[in-house]
């Protein structure tokens, strides 16, 4: 019994000695061995006394060169980690700080922006010692963290960049998309992408937009998945929609059996702005098999995907697009007006001598800005389609919340010309 005793007492020890090991094994954690000084270069070193505030040499924790010549460095204290990235020019590339994510959407939230005289001294200091090329435009600052953190919107070569500074002026977040594809060089290096050409494997669609939708940069054999198509019941169109980017023009084409011959353009192509873009196409009698290609063409090569649009100029307060057109009617001159009986059917009514003559069409409404739309009507003909595409603008009729279009014009057709085209075929 006494034996019994004595073994179970032994085990309690050996368990209680267990769980000491244990607690110091984590509350003491093995010591992180900062990068030896004398391998980072001069400018590098130079860099991060500015970027990090209260530098410290045993701070960097790690200094890699990686296999296609990035450099990447990692300084922690305090329990936060920033990463920075250099090219073989020790040209800062990518930086993050672990202690903030997602700041592209707190700051988004944020729409106000504050001329670069508001900003304080010492961000401004850290901000032109950081970036000595950079012209600032404005700022937009939040509270997040209990800090006060600003996002400058500057141009460098002919570069959008827009870096986030903390209020110590410690650099928070930076990078730079050098050939304005969507993807930021650093990732472009990693991944084998060429950073200064914004279509690596030259098949017409640009690297950021193949990578976020299926396709694949280095193989032009592979193509982005950017059309999608669903049928609208209630208003008996097929309704399609591209996913685009800026610095490319989009154009679709439709054809009733998929041939080589017989594609038809349908509407103008449209520039590219990084949003989805809806076509409609009256379904009556004709999507039982038809197939439909969309069209990627270069654009104005001064869209890049990370530049902002230049601010519209609001020379009429009164000036403003309604969000749909469902119910109301335009006229158009000469005895006709655009009736517009759902949000992508309506008909064109024309009064004669013998009565109105009415004819269907489906319609894809835009706002480009804030007093100006787009409207591509579509209508169903013997030999296929035929597209009429308007430019309105619409000002406020009085204080009763109706709207008048000032000015309806005409846009002119294009041709397809040659593209390079993803196809989609209806089921």
């Amino acid at each position: 019994m006494s034996n019994d005793y004595t073994w179970m007492k032994l085990i309690d020890v050996r368990v209680i000695l267990s769980s000491v090991l244990i607690i110091i094994a984590f509350e003491n954690p093995p010591p992180v061995m900062a990068a030896p000084p004398e391998e980072i270069p001069r400018a590098i070193q130079d860099f991060l006394e500015g970027a990090v505030a209260d530098f410290k040499p045993e701070g960097v924790r790690s200094y890699n060169n990686h296999p296609s010549g990035m450099i990447c460095v990692e300084y922690g204290l305090n329990g936060y980690t920033s990463t920075f990235k250099f090219d073989t020019r020790y040209k800062l590339l990518e930086s993050s700080n672990d202690r903030f994510k997602d700041l592209e959407g707190t700051f988004a939230e944020n729409d106000k922006r504050l001329t670069l005289l508001r900003l304080p001294s010492e961000v401004e200091h850290a901000l032109r010692a950081l970036f000595p090329g950079l012209e600032g435009i404005n700022f937009r600052k939040v509270v997040l963290q209990g800090e006060y953190l600003y996002q400058i919107k500057g141009i460098t070569n002919s570069v959008w960049v827009y870096p986030v500074i903390d209020e110590k002026g410690q650099l928070v977040q930076f990078s730079i998309d050098r050939d304005g594809d969507g993807l930021g060089d650093a990732y472009e290096l990693v991944c084998g992408f060429n950073p200064n050409d914004s279509d690596s494997d030259n098949d017409g669609f640009p690297d950021g937009l193949e990578h976020l939708k299926g396709g694949d940069p280095l193989d032009a054999n592979v193509l982005p998945k950017i059309l999608k198509m669903y049928h609208d019941s209630d208003s008996n169109v097929m309704v399609i929609t591209v996913s685009t980017c800026r610095g490319k023009s989009f154009f679709l084409e439709v054809n009733p059996t998929g041939a080589n011959a017989g594609w038809e353009k349908l509407g103008e192509a449209v520039q590219g702005d990084g949003e989805d873009k809806e076509f409609t196409i009256p379904s009556d009698g004709f999507f039982i098999s038809a197939m439909v290609r969309v069209g990627v063409e270069a654009g104005d090569l001064d869209l890049v995907m990370n530049a902002d649009r230049p601010p519209s100029k609001k020379s009429n307060k009164n000036c403003n697009v309604p969000s749909s057109l469902k119910g109301r009617d335009i006229s158009i001159g000469q005895g006709k007006k655009l009736v517009f009986r759902s949000k992508r059917r309506g008909e064109m009514v024309e009064g004669g001598d013998r009565g109105n003559m009415v004819i269907p069409f489906s319609y894809t409404f835009s706002k480009p800005d804030h007093c100006k739309a787009r409207l591509v009507l579509t209508f169903i003909t013997r030999r296929g389609f035929e597209t009429m595409v308007y430019e309105l603008t619409f000002v406020s009729k009085g204080g009763s919340g109706e709207f008048v279009v000032k000015k309806f014009g005409r846009g002119r057709k294009e041709n397809a010309g040659q593209g390079n085209f993803t196809i989609s075929m209806n089921p």
